[in-house]
């Protein structure tokens, strides 16, 4: 049997100087994992964010259920009569017919009625005086309590007929699938017809046409659903529907038959949203459907 010998050459290292490096080698390794675990974690909290605002702006929108234009009346004032101090029942056959719904102000002075879309003419200031209003043949009917004092002017003022173009927008809007609410105060409005371009802000005090100006628009709640919470924080929410008003006479539009008009919706995150259409070709009534 052959005896074998073994000949270690490897040498080891000891002592404080090795235990240092070694130390140090430690160390270093655990700063760069922590280097790169901070640096992995940031990575996710971005990629979480982008895709958060990602979804945010693809969900989040409006949708468009109707665009509605309004034409004015277009007015007249004529006496219907004037009192001697013992009639109390004045009737006039009014020169332009028919005469326009919810158009008609009656007014002496002291008393003042309006019609109420059915031909009653109601009282708004004033005691004792009631009347009616023919729309088709143009008769009014003026009735007073107590005979007005001599000398007393009874004018009707109202409306036959429409203005020739639209003057105000309506559009009727709700949320798309999905979307986030959305508060009011932070949507624009951008409105043309090709010849005047807009940029409208919104203006929470303006619930009505003719509180509007050529620089902003108003809302109007027409469903608000639970969380109801449009009265308080002006925000659409699933389900709500609410309208747009657009003065478009204030604006500088002049939107007569065949005018071509985009209207786009931009709120703050999301996609907006564009609508586009074309006047018809002649207006039959006050109220025109557009879209």
């Amino acid at each position: 049997m052959k005896k074998v010998r073994v000949y270690v050459k490897d040498k080891g290292e000891f002592g404080v100087g090795t235990l240092i490096i070694f130390i140090a080698m430690i160390i270093v390794a655990a700063v760069a994992a922590t280097v790169l675990i901070q640096t992995a974690y940031i990575l996710q909290q971005q990629a979480e964010e982008t895709g958060m605002i990602a979804r945010q702006d693809v969900c989040t929108g409006f949708k468009v259920i109707t665009v509605q234009g309004i034409r004015n009346d277009i007015k007249y004032t004529e006496t219907v009569d004037v009192g001697n101090g013992t009639a109390t029942v004045f009737t006039k056959v009014l020169s332009h017919r028919p005469v326009n719904p919810n158009s008609v102000r009656v007014s002496d002075g002291t008393n003042v009625l309006r019609d109420d879309g059915t031909g009653k003419l109601v009282q708004v200031s004033g005691t004792g005086v009631s009347g009616w209003i023919g729309y088709d043949n143009g008769t009014i009917k003026v009735i007073y309590s107590t005979a007005p004092a001599a000398g007393t002017v009874i004018n009707a003022t109202y409306g036959s007929g429409y203005d020739h173009a639209i003057a105000y927008i309506e559009i009727k809007i709700g949320l798309i699938a999905g979307s986030p609410p959305i508060a009011m105060d932070s949507v624009l409005v951008e409105i043309t017809d090709g010849y005047t371009d807009a940029t409208l802000t919104y203006n929470a005090t303006a619930t009505n046409f003719s509180a509007l100006d050529g620089e902003h628009f108003g809302a109007v709640i027409a469903r608000d659903m639970p969380p109801s919470n449009w009265e308080r924080d002006r925000v659409i929410t699933a389900g709500d529907v609410v309208r747009i008003l657009i003065n478009a006479s204030a604006v500088g539009l002049y939107l007569e038959p065949q005018t071509h008009v985009m209207i786009k919706l931009i709120p703050k995150h999301g996609v907006p949203t564009l609508v586009e259409f074309t006047t018809p070709a002649t207006y039959t009534t006050k109220y025109i459907e557009l879209w």
